[in-house]
């Protein structure tokens, strides 16, 4: 009895994202709602306090102390020509979406059941639409995917792949039951006479099959029926979304990002309110842009959550001159971090492998 053939992955298969199937959001879900503000931005107060100079070249003798090719004379005896405090500010917006696509899948129907094949009746309960599901986060703000089968889903139908014959012919021997011989690859002779393996035959018989010419169906495992069912994939992504501002030249951004600075605002709903109200009008409007931005930026996905975070980092630029050697290091975040590429003097270490 031939069946249709429908298009399906093995239960035992790990997938690709591009092979299930996305669904869309609802319409009244995907509109998420925007963080009424109850009350007036709150912004901690920031002081910038300069380093004292002593402060600084102690600072600068214990980074390179721990530095075991640098030599501690150029920090301690280096003279300082500058010292300039600047304030970097890190505007961070991360969202957190859910994607959800489903995908068929099968599996061989071992039960010997006599389910019909055919699709269950109108007045049987239907399958749950994949945005019902309630599925909820292992953690917030963390990429993970999880997979659940749909239930009311299971449909059971005759085997395509071998027609519901339980075995398929054998890729080997084609069906013959016979293949060439290995040792003498088909000639039946070896260097001076016959092959000792078909004989002289030139063809031994098929192991693959046990000289059958069919094996047994790897798709429904010679059960002849196969269970399709629908797989829910749910994706879970956090989008950061970062914007510096005051970072002075020579030291890179990537380095302003991470540090510890002071917090000076902080805000977490289902979708934020941007910044509006800080004394600094370019971090409003970078706020503002990237918050607007991000409500548009995944149409199909839901965004679960929004949080921003704005930090001051105080950065101290000091400059200086050792022998005939100019140039400027950085002092940055409130744990005194260290940017200093261009140490002007190094250890001279001599490998000798023979000593």
């Amino acid at each position: 009895m031939a069946t249709e053939h429908r298009k399906g992955y093995r239960c035992d298969l790990i997938l690709e994202p591009s092979q299930y199937s996305t669904v869309p959001p609802p319409t009244e879900e995907g509109k998420a709602k925007v963080s009424v503000k109850l009350q007036p931005e709150v912004f901690n107060p920031f002081i910038l306090s300069p380093l004292p100079e002593q402060t600084i070249r102690d600072v600068l003798v214990d980074w390179v102390r721990n530095k075991p090719l640098l030599s501690p004379t150029a920090a301690r005896g280096m003279v300082i020509t500058g010292i300039t405090h600047e304030v970097a500010y890190c505007y961070r917006l991360e969202t957190f979406t859910e994607h959800r696509s489903v995908c068929l899948r099968f599996e061989p129907q071992c039960k010997t059941s006599k389910a019909p094949v055919s699709p269950k009746p109108a007045g049987e309960v239907q399958e749950p639409q994949p945005w019902k599901v309630s599925v909820t986060p292992a953690k917030m703000f963390h990429n993970q995917v999880l997979n659940y089968r749909l239930i009311h889903t299971d449909r059971v139908t005759g085997c395509s792949y071998c027609q519901e014959h339980k075995w398929v012919m054998c890729k080997a021997c084609c069906a013959s039951t016979r293949v060439r011989c290995p040792v003498c690859h088909g000639r039946g002779r070896g260097t001076k006479k016959s092959c000792r393996e078909c004989k002289g035959e030139k063809m031994v018989p098929c192991m693959s099959c046990m000289s059958l010419g069919r094996v047994c169906c790897e798709m429904c495992v010679g059960n002849g029926q196969l269970c399709y069912f629908k797989e829910l994939r749910v994706d879970y992504r956090c989008h950061l979304d970062r914007y510096l501002l005051g970072v002075p030249g020579g030291i890179p951004e990537e380095r302003i990002s991470h540090a510890i600075g002071e917090i000076l605002h902080n805000g977490l709903g289902q979708k934020v309110c941007p910044i509006s109200t800080f004394s600094v009008e370019e971090v409003n409007a970078a706020s503002q842009r990237m918050v607007r931005s991000s409500h548009s930026s995944w149409p199909q996905c839901r965004i679960i959550q929004q949080r921003h975070l704005l930090r001051a980092v105080p950065v101290t630029r000091v400059q200086y001159r050792w022998r005939d050697t100019s140039g400027s290091v950085f002092i940055f975040g409130v744990d005194h971090s260290i940017y200093w590429p261009d140490y002007p003097e190094r250890r001279i270490r001599l490998c000798c492998p023979w000593l």
